[in-house]
């Protein structure tokens, strides 16, 4: 059974069960499947960033990105199977590295550095292009839009600066944290730039 068909099911036994109307149940079955989505995602990076080696480098590198993203949004791909495996594989990457770079350099001013760039990086992009939206599914409430962009700009502003604060007694962290916030940064970017093409094209 699909993550989808399985949160229609228990919407559906939900809303029988609580008298619910057509529409509250389509609201739950939604709600559950991203909480599906979500809880078999961290799993998957958790484990993908075991293997690696660096299970806590990855976590920080996705909660970093993640911050961002639910407010900036970004690139969605063809199916959650997709999806998920190529968070798993990328941000274990991110661990990975992060881990390894600091553990073979003894002198590390360049995490300051990374975290400076990443808060530019995704400053910019959320205060420009912030929230980028698929264009099936488009925000066009200026409200909400601008709410979502304050949000991720104030995410751009304070994720450096936590990141700072524990970066001389967890540099690995710190660095992997950087690293995601950059990443999601220029998939803000890179995002505006495809979606805007699709609707041009369109």
């Amino acid at each position: 059974m699909s993550i989808n068909k399985a949160a229609h099911s228990l919407a559906r036994y939900l809303s029988t069960e609580l008298k619910t109307t057509k529409a509250q149940e389509e609201v739950l079955a939604y709600g559950l499947e991203l909480i599906f989505l979500g809880a078999i995602g961290l799993l998957a990076v958790a484990l993908a960033g075991y293997l690696v080696g660096a299970p806590a480098e990855t976590l920080a590198a996705l909660i970093s990105a993640s911050l961002l993203r639910l407010p900036g949004g970004g690139i969605h791909l063809s199916s959650p199977v997709k999806c998920l495996s190529f968070t798993a594989v990328i941000f274990s990457i991110m661990g990975f590295l992060s881990r390894g770079i600091t553990g073979y350099s003894l002198d590390k001013p360049y995490i300051a550095f990374a975290i400076l760039f990443s808060g530019l990086l995704s400053l910019a992009a959320s205060f420009w292009q912030a929230p980028v939206t698929s264009p099936t599914k488009p925000i066009n409430s200026p409200v909400i839009r601008r709410r979502l962009r304050r949000t991720a700009v104030g995410v751009s502003i304070v994720v450096p600066l936590l990141l700072l604060l524990i970066s001389s007694r967890w540099p690995s962290l710190a660095l992997a944290g950087a690293v995601g916030l950059a990443w999601q940064g220029a998939i803000i970017f890179l995002a505006s730039i495809l979606y805007n093409k699709e609707v041009r094209w369109g």
